[in-house]
């Protein structure tokens, strides 16, 4: 009852589960806490990974509270989803091993590349013989900067040849620049609502609804970068078929770093004006 009562409000929403849906999410920290809690109350059956525990400093960003302390973050995100969703969802406290169960609706919500890649690996086992389109989200974020890439058997080769890479080609941010709870929240509605324009275009059979294959969003200077992708189209006999990704519309790197120069100088100014 009290599950129909939190549905009523989008029940008939084109996305909305024509069955139970499971999704497998990778990472319960700053991104997979929230869009663990946002993949239940939109209906859809979360299937969390993670062997991290929670520490003090993960409060800041993560959906967690102080008494979660020490407890592993898929024990902890289970009874808040229940509290909340009135949802049992499925975790797991095991690493993500070739050997790991696949799925062909994937959410990689780790912070660093390996684990992704270890995800990655796992979710193209799901292609072969998949009845429907198969997409692997991934959600990156440092700090103010939010990154999301979908993934589906057409652009994986670019995904996996462009965008993985090693964990040290990568700059880490300074330990107190790291995550805020408002920016985890916010690359999380993102992935999901990429995730629900998907499922209808499954539901629908066609195109409806906008899937890109890389969306970035630099919060200091409200700044979007898209990357299209049309995963799926109709065919007479109402099969899916996918296409290629367009060509990505993307910012110069010297419009870019004027930009931020910009949202500096607005900085230094409110600072000597607040002094």
């Amino acid at each position: 009852m009290q599950e129909q009562v939190i549905h009523n409000r989008f029940k008939d929403a084109p996305w909305f589960p024509e069955k139970e849906e499971m999704v497998m999410v990778g990472g319960a920290g700053g991104i997979g806490s929230w869009l663990t809690f946002f993949l239940a109350r939109a209906s859809f059956k979360p299937v969390v990974y993670d062997f991290d525990t929670i520490e003090e400093h993960n409060l800041g960003g993560q959906l967690f509270r102080k008494k979660d302390i020490g407890k592993f973050k898929v024990i902890a995100l289970y009874d808040i989803i229940l509290d909340y969703c009135g949802e049992e969802i499925n975790t797991s406290c095991d690493k993500i091993t070739s050997n790991s169960p696949t799925h062909h609706f994937m959410f990689s919500a780790f912070d660093n590349m390996q684990a992704r890649k270890d995800l990655f690996n796992v979710w193209k086992k799901s292609i072969p013989g998949c009845p429907v389109t198969p997409i692997f989200i991934d959600g990156r974020l440092i700090m103010e900067q939010l990154q999301i890439f979908c993934v589906t058997p057409a652009s994986m080769d670019e995904y996996e040849r462009d965008h993985l890479f090693n964990d040290s080609e990568v700059e880490d941010a300074p330990c107190t620049m790291k995550q805020t709870s408002h920016s985890a929240a916010m690359i999380a509605t993102h992935m999901i609502g990429f995730f629900t324009n998907h499922m209808t275009n499954i539901y629908e059979r066609e195109i409806v609804r906008d899937v890109p294959f890389f969306y970035e969003f630099f919060i200091p200077v409200s700044f979007t970068d898209i990357s299209n992708a049309e995963p799926l189209v109709k065919l007479e006999d109402n099969s899916i078929l996918e296409t290629e990704a367009a060509p990505s519309q993307e910012l110069e790197e010297s419009e870019l770093s004027t930009l931020i120069d910009d949202t500096e100088e607005i900085s230094e100014e409110r600072e000597e004006v607040e002094e």
